[in-house]
């Protein structure tokens, strides 16, 4: 069974695994869904040792996968704890999901732009630059990811938006039309339509880079490569990184570890090459041995 198939989110031992992965994280609650907050969404941020508070520092956000339905808050932990040994401040996104709030892909969509938004809103406190947020997805956390930077409809306070600055995208889900499966999730079908984001296809979107498995039966290879060169038609930097015989969960440690190494190892770069971290120094990656 993949990850990406959990049924209990509330198990004993994926709640170990979670208090074990986020030790040390600072929680802070960016969005409540009642008016008393008895139900709120949470992010869980983790800081890197030398972080000073007067700074300001790249963030990367990270929204796991789950098709909608269940919540994985610490899917990306492992990636995660070497983006802040690279001097990230690192969040682990909530967003709704069917299994506890009865929502949609709509609500998860919304989700996603109410944090980053809220991440810009609130920099100073929560130490990060407002012009550097990355926005790292997986599946249907990939989806949510694209559709807060490519949907022309976005959160907007008059001073900042909810678009990120660039995106790292793993066995996206780019299709929510009538002819993919997710359509039938959306309780607002023209909302399916609007926002599936390979209909948002435009100029000017953050620079993003694909992973994507050959043996994904979510979303074909093909489909991605296609939206991909669609993308850089459109002039924009929209990189594509196939791997043969990956499954949907291929990039996750506990699925195949050369396949997380190689695009850890990728993203960082890809990262790095944008400006929005320090070259990593000699040694911090395997092909450095």
């Amino acid at each position: 069974m993949e990850p990406e198939t959990i049924i209990d989110s509330n198990s004993p031992t994926l709640l170990m695994r979670e208090q074990e992965l986020l030790a040390g994280e600072i929680v802070h609650t960016y969005k409540k869904l009642d008016e008393a907050g008895d139900t709120k969404l949470d992010a869980h941020f983790l800081y890197p040792k030398d972080f000073q508070d007067d700074e300001q520092r790249t963030a990367i956000v990270f929204f796991h996968g789950g098709k909608w339905d269940n919540q994985m808050v610490s899917q990306f932990a492992p990636q995660a704890l070497h983006f802040v040994t690279r001097g990230a401040v690192v969040i682990l996104a909530e967003y709704r999901v069917s299994s506890i709030h009865h929502s949609t892909p709509k609500e998860s969509i919304e989700d996603a732009q109410s944090l980053i938004l809220w991440l810009r809103e609130n920099h100073i406190f929560v130490g990060v630059d407002p012009h550097k947020i990355i926005a790292c997805g997986a599946a249907s956390g990939a989806h949510i990811a694209l559709c807060a930077a490519l949907n022309p409809d976005v959160e907007d306070n008059g001073l900042f938006d909810s678009r990120p600055n660039a995106l790292i995208l793993y066995s996206a889900i780019i299709d929510t039309t009538k002819k993919s499966e997710a359509y039938e999730l959306f309780e607002d079908k023209k909302q399916a339509l609007k926002t599936s984001p390979n209909r948002c296809i435009g100029k000017n979107a953050p620079p993003m880079i694909f992973y994507h498995g050959t043996s994904d039966h979510t979303t074909s290879i093909d489909e991605v490569e296609q939206f991909t060169k669609k993308m850089q038609r459109k002039k924009n930097t929209c990189m594509f990184y196939p791997f043969k015989q990956g499954t949907h969960s291929f990039f996750n440690f506990n699925v195949n570890q050369d396949n997380f190494v190689q695009s850890l190892e990728s993203s960082d770069c890809f990262i790095t090459d944008h400006g929005f971290l320090e070259p990593a120094p000699e040694g911090t990656f395997i092909k450095d041995y």
